[in-house]
Parts: structure tokens; sequence; C-alpha cells
């Protein structure tokens, strides 16, 4: 058994160009069949060193056929202005034909020229790889080890969660590691898929929330396009409720989640918002927190309506107030836990504000108790701060993740802003880090669960009637950071963090 500390070891030794020893035989070649080393015989290094040896005569050929294709490509230029010229419609027959012949034949010269230096780049930048492989090569095994750039990707993921997984078998560590990387993946493509769906129906809804609900669809474990024509439904159905956009968007992905059809969720939802306005919450902001009882409802059919004036009374922001009221616990329990945020957060120097209140009651909702969760987020919020003028519900979110330690929980975010940036197109770093919260919000590492004593733990019930939702479902803020706002969703006056609030993850 190769352990995730030897592999550390081997791996960093490589990196440095000292190794300090062998790695065992099966080892070397369970790394090598992962793609994290490249292991070369001599005679392959010796004819790595012929191939890259013509590094320079290549560059030299793609210099000078680069020149060529510039010039072929004006005078292409050229003689296209002059057939579509209305001079040429004056000239005579004959020398049309000789001239629109030669411009067909200089076209076709081109479009050659052109993918032949193509391919000569790629060739090239394939050489530029193999003298990096070259460079990098370490003598051992009886030949020639190198590290690879997924090697040195994944060398920089053990080095943070080398403390937990040391005596880990590295073969069940990269599974687990490919698993998520996979899991990620997936809900980028089928969130990516939604998106599609959605855009060209509400090309008036901004590209980020869309995508925002792409993500929670997707995480709902629904088919996509099932998904997206109840989401769009519902969308639809929920105007007639109210005029804010967010809210909409919350109460129809809340909707389409659901296992109910829309004939009886959206009068239920009518009734519920009608309840929760009589309460004192405003009516553009009543609906988001009808939605959100909608998804905590119990297992007896009845609705944590009763809950909510008590939670309004303890925090000004309403998403909260609902977000708490849903919770299976006892009032005294949650008030305390969430007091105690919030006054932690006061002792850090921020002021009272919407995102406060909603940090503290994502903090509340979670497994981690208060006293222990301030280095870690504070480490969280320095680095999503990076992007985010308001870093502190993105990182209250990630922080109440309860398996992942900062330093994991930042890689990994890092991992997920790489695979929606490859499918989302050009979107604002802001809002595409928030987009990866969201994808990263909920995501299962086996390998950590086994070590994390913390991700057994999980609060009694208060008793039956239970919330119905089974494996805490919680309503995930999407930041969408557009600047700032003007709070919508709570009593707080003034301009606050731009995000919009939306739905789907599980924290198990």
């Amino acid at each position: 058994m190769t352990t995730c500390t030897e592999v550390l070891q081997y791996l960093s030794g490589l990196r440095s160009r000292t190794l300090s020893g062998e790695l065992a035989p099966a080892g070397l070649t369970e790394l090598s069949a992962a793609r994290l080393v490249a292991v070369l015989s001599p005679a392959d290094r010796a004819a790595l060193v012929a191939r890259v040896g013509g590094m320079g005569s290549a560059q030299e050929t793609i210099q000078r056929e680069g020149a060529e294709y510039a010039q072929l490509q004006a005078r292409v230029r050229s003689e296209e202005r002059h057939t579509h010229s209305i001079l040429f419609r004056f000239e005579g027959a004959a020398k049309r034909a000789a001239e629109e012949g030669q411009a067909a034949g200089d076209a076709s010269a081109l479009r050659a020229a052109q993918a032949e230096l193509r391919d000569r780049e790629a060739q090239f930048a394939d050489l530029v790889q193999q003298k990096a492989l070259l460079d990098n090569l370490v003598p051992a095994a009886g030949g020639f080890v190198a590290l690879t750039g997924l090697g040195a990707m994944a060398l920089r993921d053990l080095e943070v969660r080398a403390y937990r997984v040391s005596a880990m078998e590295f073969s069940a560590y990269w599974a687990d590691s490919q698993r998520v990387d996979a899991e990620l993946e997936r809900t980028a493509d089928a969130g990516g898929a939604v998106f599609g769906q959605l855009l060209p129906r509400l090309p008036g809804v901004d590209r980020s929330y869309l995508w925002a609900v792409g993500i929670g669809l997707a995480k709902s474990g629904s088919d996509g396009a099932t998904a997206a024509a109840t989401f769009l439904s519902a969308y639809e159905q929920v105007a007639a409720f109210t005029p804010n956009t967010e809210n909409r968007l919350l109460s129809a992905e809340i909707l389409a989640t659901l296992a109910r059809p829309l004939s009886e969720t959206v009068p239920l939802l009518a009734e519920l918002n009608r309840s929760v306005a009589s309460t004192g919450v405003p009516p553009e902001s009543s609906l988001a927190v009808a939605a959100t009882l909608l998804a905590g409802q119990r297992q007896d059919g009845t609705f944590a309506v009763a809950n909510l004036p008590a939670f309004l009374a303890l925090t000004r922001s309403y998403e909260a107030a609902g977000l708490l009221s849903v919770v299976n616990a006892p009032f005294a329990d949650l008030s305390a836990k969430f007091v105690a945020a919030r006054s932690q957060f006061g002792m850090w120097g921020y002021q009272p504000s919407e995102d406060v209140e909603l940090s503290a009651a994502y903090l509340t909702v979670s497994d981690l108790p208060i006293t222990g969760v301030g280095t870690k987020l504070a480490i969280i919020a320095r680095g999503v701060g990076t992007y985010l003028q308001y870093p502190l519900v993105a990182a209250s979110i990630l922080a109440a993740i309860p398996v992942l330690e900062a330093n994991e929980t930042l890689t990994l975010l890092e991992r997920a802003y790489d695979i929606l940036g490859r499918r989302t197109g050009p979107i604002p770093p802001p809002e595409l880090l928030c987009l990866a919260v969201r994808l990263l919000h909920g995501i299962r590492v086996a390998s950590v669960n086994e070590h994390d004593a913390t991700a057994a733990a999980r609060p009694a019930g208060a008793g039956p009637p239970t919330p119905s939702p089974g494996p805490r479902l919680y309503l995930v803020p999407l930041l969408v950071a557009h600047g700032h706002y003007f709070s919508t969703y709570g009593a707080f006056s003034g301009a606050h963090p731009g995000h919009v609030h939306a739905f789907g993850g599980f924290t198990g």
C-alpha cells in the first residue's frame, strides 16, 4: 500500500528535483497511470532529446510561413475588394473570368496555408511541452521521472490536506478526488444545459442569475429539460405575486425542485404569501419568505408560519427569519446561536447589515459551533475577499460546510471557479466566484468525511413534526456581485452588497 505521505514526499522531490528515495514500483505505476508523473527509459529520453532538438528549425519555419501567409492574406483581401467593386463590373468578360479564377485560387491557397500553419503551431506547442518535460526529468527507477501538470495540481492539493489524509492509501484518496472533480464537472455541464434553455425565454434576466438557477436545478437531481420547463412555468405564474425579479427567481426555482406539481404548489405558495404578509413582511419580500416556508414543509403537511414572528423579532432580515423558522430545533437554541454569531461579527467590526444577518443565519443552521468557526471563517473571507468587496455571506456559506477545512475549501473553490469559467463565457470574476460558491456548496468528500469528527455530528431534532426535505436541504444565497443593491429582503435601509438569493445545496 502506498500512502498519501509517501506520494507527497515523492512528488515534492520531483518538483524540487532532489529525490531522496524511490517509490515502490506499484506506487510509481499507479502515479503514471493517473498521469501524475511521466516515466521514461534512457532510450525514451534520448528520443525526446532528439525531438526537442528540432525546436529551433521548427520555430524558424513557422516564422517564415507566417510571413508568407500574411502576404497571401493581404493579396486575397485586395482581390476580394477588387472583384466586388463597381469598376470590376465594367471590365471585359474574359478579364473578369481570369481575375475571378485567380482570386478563387488564391483564396483556396490561403485556406490550405492557414491549415498548415495551424498544424505547425500545434506541433511546436507540443515540442514546447516536451521541452518542459525534458527539463523536469529526474533520474529514478533505472530511468527518468518527471512531474506532470496534473501532478503539480495533485501535489498542491495533497500539501493542503496532508495533515488529514497522511496515512490514507493514495489510491482511495485519488479515487475520491477524481469523483469530486467529476461531480463538479457533471453539475456544471447540467447547469449549463439548463441555462441554455432558460436564456432564450428570459432574455431580460441577468446571465449570472440564469446560471445560478441552472446550477440549482442541476443539483436538484431532476431531468434538466423537465426542470427548466417547470421553472419557466413557475416563473410566469408567480409574477402575479411580486414584481421583484429576484423573488420570482428564488420562488420559481423552489417550486421547480419540489416533487409536487405546480397545480398544487402554486396555490400553497399564494396562501403562504398572504400569511407571511400578515406578519408584517412587505410585499417586495414576502414571496421569498413564503417560498422558504414552502420548501420546509413538515412531514405532517403543516408549515412553520407560527415560528416566523418570533424570528422576525430577532432579526431584521426577512430571509434570515424565514430560514431560521424552518429548522426543526428549539427557538432558544437557534436564537442563542444566531445572537452569538451576530455578536462575533460585531466584534470583528462589521456594521449591522442584511449580509451580517444572513451570514449569522447560515452559521446558525450549520453543524459547526460558533465558538470554533472564527479562524476558518476569517481565512475563507480573506480568500474570497480578493474577488468580492463584501465577502461575508460567501465566506459563511463555505465555512458552514462541516467536512472541509479553510484551505481545503479555498482549493476546491478555485477548482469550481475554473470548471465554470470554461463554460460560462465572459462573466465578471466576482460573479463567477459567486457561481463557484453555489457549485461547491453541498459537495460530498468521502475521504474527508472518514477523517473529520464533525462530519458525523448532526443536531438532534426537537421531536415530531419534522421538516420533510430530508438530508438538510437549505436555501443558499447566490451572490451575484453587481456592486450593491438597495435591500429588498430586510428592513435595513441604504445600499448593501449585491447578490441574488437562490435555492439549492446539501450541507452533508
